[in-house]
């Protein structure tokens, strides 16, 4: 394993955009859900036959980086696990990179607009197990999005079920339950994903992973995508139609609910494990 700052130019990554990577949200008690990440990276790492570090040195480039960087929070820290290059004997190489939180106040009030992608997210692909850095298929479809004028596009299967948004998770609430898609539509294990669903159980609201159609979202009471970086971000339109964004701590919004209790975790936080029993990333089910 090599921390560095430059990627040969024979690796893997370069070449086929062969490898893994991790966004963190870096706030002033350090990274958020760390652990979580590592574990996703992990498991990819099994996946694409990689060697990734173990979870303290893990953590230890991350923090040492954290330091020396001395960057005003919060933050977004993209850590990447090439897949180095093995017929010259160039083991995978650890790169880190810092960039700026992309959500507005604004947005997490009014919330942000989804376009329904022409392309379907193929549930069959191996790829969509992992966070991989092969990410061409999620810009073009992102930047697709910003064209209609949305903020985000969102992906059905070949299937035509409910799968994930090109960056994000997908949630929505009907009649007090709250919904998601299953790992077997297509979406990835996301790292708030998993932390949502907890909190969800923790607070007794019933939940239900499955497969739904678009007419199940159309009838939603709430929608909102969940990623490592907007935590829970409310949805205002799909396109032409537009939903209810309760303000911020509404006493009626399960969704504005489940943001005030996730702050309250990720504040009562430490670096690096929240104070919530939560679960490991699943697989993929089936």
């Amino acid at each position: 394993m090599i921390n560095s700052e430059m990627l040969l130019s024979n690796d893997r990554l370069a070449l086929f955009g062969f490898g893994l990577f991790e966004t963190l949200l870096i706030t002033e008690h350090g990274p958020q859900f760390a652990d979580l990440h590592w574990q996703r990276m992990n498991k990819g790492a099994q996946v694409l036959g990689l060697k990734v570090p173990g979870k303290d040195k893990w953590l230890e480039h991350i923090q040492d980086f954290i330091e020396q960087a001395a960057e005003t929070v919060p933050y977004a820290l993209r850590i990447t696990l090439s897949g180095g290059a093995p017929l010259a004997n160039h083991p995978s190489q650890l790169l880190i990179y810092k960039r700026s939180v992309p959500y507005t106040p604004a947005q997490y009030t009014l919330g942000i607009g989804l376009h329904l992608l022409k392309s379907p997210r193929n549930e069959q692909s191996p790829l969509c197990s992992i966070k991989s850095t092969n990410y061409l298929e999620n810009i073009l479809a992102k930047e697709e999005a910003s064209r209609r004028g949305c903020e985000e596009g969102v992906w059905f299967n070949t299937k035509g079920y409910l799968a994930e948004g090109t960056m994000s998770n997908i949630f929505f609430l009907k009649q007090k339950t709250l919904f998601t898609p299953s790992l077997s539509s297509g979406c990835l294990s996301g790292t708030r994903r998993q932390v949502i669903l907890d909190l969800a159980h923790s607070q007794q609201i019933p939940t239900q992973e499955g497969l739904f159609t678009l007419s199940d979202l159309l009838s939603a009471d709430e929608i909102f995508m969940t990623n490592a970086l907007m935590g829970i971000m409310p949805v205002r339109k799909l396109d032409d139609s537009s939903f209810l964004v309760p303000l911020p701590g509404s006493q009626d919004s399960i969704m504005r609910y489940l943001e005030l209790e996730y702050k309250a975790l990720v504040k009562a936080s430490d670096t690096f494990s929240p104070k919530l029993n939560l679960k490991e990333l699943p697989t993929v089910e089936g």
